[in-house]
């Protein structure tokens, strides 16, 4: 059996190991700490949302690799034949691909009413979020209307000045999410039950695993969280499934940061930080991007020794020392004639025209993750690519798929 190792522990470094795994080889996954995958808010996209000209590549989604890794992270990722509705913590209705488990989906759902629980939360606020969610042409086409309603959803002093994770991790215990099942119906009973179709909750249902199915269960209408930005317990259930995926698989995970990859021999080999050495006959890079800290902006202005830089060097470039091409457009990204490197206009939104380069700079690989010889690139390090979290797991499975058979 050929040994994989992946480097990265997001959802494109975890996609990795998860389908090189199924592929048949043994795999070392190297994990850093939080990525981007963490910021996430649980809403899943093969492209971004806002671009309606974009074309979603629906086709990516039933890909064998790409299916056994939805198989094996089904408890978090939430894939159906439609697309998913989801309502943001501000009051906005939005289209989504997927979902993560715990997020409330708007699109199942019939006319009538959909209830807010007021909460003494300075990060919850009902009275303003349902009036936004009315006035969105999402509601208005699909028949639902938003009520801000009384609840007492906070039990103890403490927890109205508790972030949304820690509240999410008190609600792990069943008898904290009985108790909240029990002020949810309270709720209700001031409604005609006919009327009522689903309840949106803060964003506190679990952390270890989400509970919104035990909710719904409990009061005995579809009960879940709305969308949240970067600090919410949506990053933390990703943690908590990754790692119950990959012990599944008998997937090691080490600890630590890469510093080289080179190749060696027959294989290749990864330098950690601390010296130490993991070796195998491929390796997938899924350090992630800007974001995340697989790529780093570095123009020649930030190795200012006096009023001139010393050097001209590429604007981008990858923080692990690899053989790899940074570029955009099937091109390398060459040094700047400037000695203060390129203009920063020109990098990024709103001044750039089209795609900036900033969003799309990264490792120049094929459509399967390859890079040369046994070195692949999957996830946000990769240029060209939508920052998407269905993206990042689609181009995760092709790479450790692909690096498992290579192997």
């Amino acid at each position: 059996m050929k040994h994989v190792v992946v480097v990265g522990g997001g959802v494109a470094g975890t996609s990795a190991a998860l389908a090189a795994s199924a592929a048949g080889a043994s795999v070392t996954l190297l994990a850093g700490g939080p990525g981007a995958s963490v910021l996430a808010g649980g809403a899943m996209d093969l492209a971004p949302w806002e671009d309606i000209k974009t074309v979603r590549d629906e086709a990516a989604l039933t890909e064998p690799a790409v299916s056994r890794v939805l198989h094996d992270l089904s408890e978090l990722v939430r894939v159906e034949s439609t697309a998913a509705v989801v309502v943001t913590l501000d009051g906005i209705l939005r289209p989504t691909r997927a979902v993560q488990a715990g997020l409330l989906d708007l699109a199942p759902l019939a006319a009538g009413l959909v209830l807010v629980p007021r909460a003494e939360h300075p990060g919850w606020d009902a009275a303003a979020a349902a009036p936004a969610c009315n006035d969105t042409t999402l509601a208005h086409a699909r028949g639902l209307e938003f009520v801000a309603v009384d609840a007492t959803l906070t039990r103890l002093v403490d927890e109205r000045f508790l972030v949304h994770a820690e509240l999410a991790a008190r609600h792990d215990e069943p008898a904290r999410l009985e108790w909240l099942a029990a002020r949810v119906k309270d709720a209700l009973a001031r409604y005609v039950a006919s009327r009522v179709v689903a309840v949106v909750v803060p964003p506190w249902l679990g952390v270890i695993r989400a509970r919104a199915d035990e909710l719904s269960k409990a009061v005995g209408l579809p009960c879940g969280e709305p969308l949240l930005g970067p600090g919410g317990p949506a990053g933390l259930r990703f943690e908590h499934a990754r790692d119950r995926a990959l012990a599944r698989r008998k997937i090691t995970v080490a600890a630590g940061h890469a510093k080289e990859i080179a190749k060696d021999g027959d294989g290749w080999s990864v330098t950690l930080e601390r010296g130490e050495t993991l070796t195998g006959a491929c390796v997938v890079l899924a350090t992630g991007g800007l974001v995340g800290g697989g790529l780093t902006y570095a123009p020649s202005a930030s190795v200012l020794a006096g009023e001139l830089p010393p050097r001209a060097r590429a604007s981008f470039a990858s923080t692990v020392e690899a053989p790899v091409s940074i570029g955009a457009g099937g091109r390398a990204i060459g040094i700047p004639g400037s000695l203060f490197g390129e203009s920063p206009e020109a990098l990024a939104w709103p001044f750039a025209s089209g795609a900036p380069l900033l969003e799309r700079a990264g490792v120049l690989a094929s459509s399967s993750g390859h890079v040369e010889g046994g070195l692949y690139a999957a996830g946000d390090v990769v240029a060209d690519r939508p920052r998407t979290w269905l993206d990042a797991l689609a181009q995760g499975a092709r790479a450790g798929a692909t690096a498992a058979r290579s192997a």
